[in-house]
C-alpha cells in the first residue's frame, strides 16, 4: 500500500515536469514505431468481441501510463520492472543525444573559430 500511495505521488508530481511531457512525447513515439500491428477502427469491435490482449508478455515499448491504466494483463510488478528498464534506455538514449549536442557545438564553435566557414 505504501509502495503504491508513494507511486501515485511521484506520478502526480511529475506531470507537472518539462521533462514528464518530454518523456511521454519520446514514449509515444517509441510505442509507436515498436507496436506489433495498428488496428483500425473498422476492425474494433471484432478485436475486441474475442480478447483485447494476447496471452504471454507485452511486447515493444509501452508508455508507463498505458500500461498502469489500460493495460489489464499487465501486473503492478511488471509495470514497476519495465518502467525501470524502458528509464534506463530513455536515460542513455538522452545522454546519446547530449554528447551529439556536444560534439557538434564543439565543431561549428571550432570551425566559427578558425575562420572556415
Amino acid at each position: 500500500m505504501l509502495t503504491s500511495l508513494h507511486d501515485s505521488v511521484e506520478m502526480r508530481h511529475s506531470v507537472t515536469q518539462l521533462s514528464y511531457l518530454f518523456r511521454k512525447t519520446v514514449d509515444n513515439i517509441l510505442y509507436s514505431l515498436s507496436s506489433p500491428h495498428m488496428v483500425s477502427l473498422a476492425s474494433l469491435l471484432p478485436v475486441l468481441t474475442e480478447r483485447a490482449y494476447p496471452s504471454g508478455k507485452p511486447q515493444g515499448w509501452l508508455p508507463l501510463y498505458t500500461m498502469v491504466t489500460f493495460r489489464p494483463d499487465i501486473n503492478y510488478a511488471a509495470v514497476r520492472e519495465r518502467a525501470t528498464v524502458q528509464g534506463r534506455v530513455l536515460t542513455g538514449l538522452g545522454w546519446i543525444g547530449v554528447g551529439a549536442v556536444g560534439v557538434a557545438g564543439t565543431w561549428i564553435a571550432r570551425r566559427t573559430l578558425l575562420g572556415r566557414w
